[in-house]
């Protein structure tokens, strides 16, 4: 059977993340695909790991990694009763949770190689120096996603932040193919493009003249810029011009027709559309969620 691309049912909502236990079942998760980012760890027996074109022989406490459009599965033996042997807790979560803290080039550089690259390692046993970290912040994660107590979204973004930023560092210091390399001299080659963007996303933006910013034909822009950053140039502007909305939105004395207009958006309800689709909300409920009423 085709893999394929999974839906998560946090798509769309303010929080985009889920964590969860998979177990007596031999397929713990079935092959697929999706543009998030997910952790497993092998909380009891074996198990077994594919991962693209490789397969790993998994053991309790083993940690995997899997990227952005990485198809992965996990499958286990039996039992006499035909229950599965094996165990696994996850979380998966959006890249957007990232852009949260995001705003100098070198951090966003590191951050594009989410979008599909294999350069990051998918395996950590529990003898590799990271495996402790990761373990830890995973379980508080849980506990957070569980318990749901107050601000437990910044306890869940706090362990995020936990398990990514290791993660860049190891990469950065023990890359695992020369496609690190190109990557990050494709990102260096689209800057210019995404300083375009980040200037003049409030008027109207022309994909032809973004590409001119780096020399590239509309076509092999569109499709460099995929590659080095998992999505299209015009759905990396829209996100540009999200951010800023959200952020005009605190301000509670800009009109939200004004606000439209000022991030690049000459239509009311498409903004109220787009933004929905990009933060669960509406323009004003975010608004009236987000700004305190004195």
């Amino acid at each position: 059977m085709e893999p394929m691309k999974k839906i998560e049912d946090f798509e769309g909502t303010r929080f985009p993340f889920k964590a969860s236990i998979q177990h007596r079942a031999p397929f713990l998760v079935i092959a697929h695909w999706h543009e998030h980012l997910e952790f497993i760890r092998v909380s009891r027996g074996s198990v077994t790991v594919r991962i693209d074109r490789e397969t790993f022989e998994a053991q309790a406490g083993d940690i995997f990694f899997f990227n952005s459009n990485q198809i992965h599965s996990v499958t286990t033996e039996v039992d006499a009763s035909g229950n599965g042997k094996g165990e696994i807790q996850g979380m998966v979560f959006d890249k957007s949770l990232l852009l949260l803290a995001a705003d100098n080039p070198e951090i966003r550089q590191a951050l594009s190689l989410f979008g599909g690259s294999n350069v990051i390692r998918n395996h950590y046993n529990t003898k590799h120096p990271l495996w402790p970290e990761l373990a830890d912040a995973m379980e508080k994660a849980y506990e957070e996603y569980i318990k749901q107590e107050l601000a437990y979204e910044y306890g869940i973004l706090s362990c995020i932040y936990r398990v990514m930023a290791p993660l860049l560092r190891l990469h950065q210091h023990e890359p695992r193919n020369g496609d690190a390399e190109k990557h990050a001299a494709s990102f260096r080659r689209l800057q210019p493009a995404i300083d375009y963007m980040e200037h003049h996303y409030a008027g109207k933006v022309q994909m032809e003249r973004v590409s001119q910013t780096v020399n590239l034909s509309p076509y092999h822009f569109s499709s460099l810029f995929k590659k080095v950053f998992g999505l299209p140039p015009i759905r990396y502007l829209t996100r540009i011009r999200i951010e800023q909305a959200k952020r005009m939105l605190l301000d509670s004395d800009i009109p939200v027709t004004d606000v439209a207009e000022k991030s690049g958006f000459c239509n009311i309800n498409y903004f109220d559309k787009v933004f929905k689709e990009q933060t669960g909300f509406t323009p004003m409920e975010y608004r009236k969620r987000f700004v305190p009423v004195l």
